[in-house]
């Protein structure tokens, strides 16, 4: 009787403690609000999951949407002519992930941007997301207050915000801010050390990004939806090939991934015509580039290529 009794109490004793370890993460979670899911955030946010947040489409007020990678999600879209933008691009973003975001978010806008990566389309580097929706990619509202992630973001947030770390937040039309400096000043007695890691970083781009690439024909199928959605939709679109700095063009040339880059570039022109191919292009010159970062162009260039988009579907009263 006393072995039953002492075994009931552990089993209460156990659920307790469960429970109250449960509210306690619940109740940190919900109180730090790392990604400001619930509006609670007291901290600032200084990190984004942009899965969780893009959703923000919905409340800006805009006619037009840009969608893309990092590279054209750090371009300010107040800076593109003729429409008022929304920017959906996310880092690393692959084009299933396109595909699902714009059919659940697609209005009736009046121009759709997107931008395409040869990158995207490496399942070495960057594995297939097999989802069915794009809510497969975001928190429920357990899943956020209980999860060991957010447990996680929100410790960081504290220890960020304890520290006074810089914020890299989000603004309102979806631009994220770019995490380094546009531009720094190299003394000549540095100049050399500046090529060395300049050149290092092209390295290292080239050896995750393009090396024993394992070329995604499933991607090819969803960029062909894509296509599809927003013509059955009837939604005027422009895809583009980001510009490729000539300093990485020509590290990718000395690889096998070259020819594939090259028959990437044939097959993406059969699907899309009337293409925008600027990935050698007068905007793959090296100043169009952060100094210390030949992966991303800058706000400046982003927003000259854009606009020469743009200009071809803007009305003529409204151009600029």
């Amino acid at each position: 009787m006393m072995k039953k009794l002492n075994d009931k109490r552990y089993l209460v004793f156990s659920g307790l403690a469960v429970g109250v370890s449960l509210l306690l993460v619940a109740a940190f979670n919900y109180v730090m609000d790392p990604y400001n899911l619930q509006g609670n955030n007291w901290t600032g946010v200084y990190f984004w999951n942009e899965h969780q947040v893009k959703d923000a489409i919905l409340t800006y007020q805009h006619e037009g949407v840009l969608i893309g990678s990092s590279k054209t999600g750090y371009v300010n879209p107040d800076d593109l002519s003729c429409y008022r933008f929304y920017n959906a691009s996310m880092r690393a973003m692959v084009p299933e992930e396109m595909y699902f975001y714009l059919k659940k978010y697609l209005r009736r806008e009046k121009l759709v941007l997107v931008g395409f990566d040869f990158f995207m389309f490496n399942e070495r580097e960057f594995p297939l997301i097999r989802i069915a929706d794009w809510d497969d990619l975001r928190y429920g509202r357990m899943e956020y207050l209980l999860g060991a992630e957010t447990v996680k973001s929100s410790w960081k947030t504290l220890t960020k915000w304890y520290k006074n770390e810089k914020k890299h937040g989000m603004k309102a039309n979806g631009q994220f801010d770019y995490p380094g400096a546009s531009e720094v000043s190299a003394s000549p007695g540095s100049q050399q050390q500046y090529e060395k890691q300049y050149q290092d970083i092209i390295k290292g781009l080239v050896q995750n990004h393009y090396y024993k690439f394992s070329f995604s024909q499933t991607r090819i199928d969803y960029v062909k939806k894509i296509k599809t959605l927003l013509e059955e939709n009837k939604i005027p679109y422009a895809v583009f090939i980001n510009p490729l700095n000539h300093d990485v063009l020509a590290a990718l040339q000395n690889i096998d991934a070259y020819l594939l880059f090259l028959s990437w570039k044939r097959e993406m022109n059969n699907i899309f015509p009337d293409i925008y191919d600027y990935s050698i292009s007068r905007y793959s010159a090296r100043e169009g580039f952060y100094r210390g970062d030949p992966y991303h162009y800058t706000n400046a260039t982003g927003i000259a290529f854009l606009n020469e988009i743009i200009s071809d579907f803007c009305p003529e009263g409204s151009k600029p």
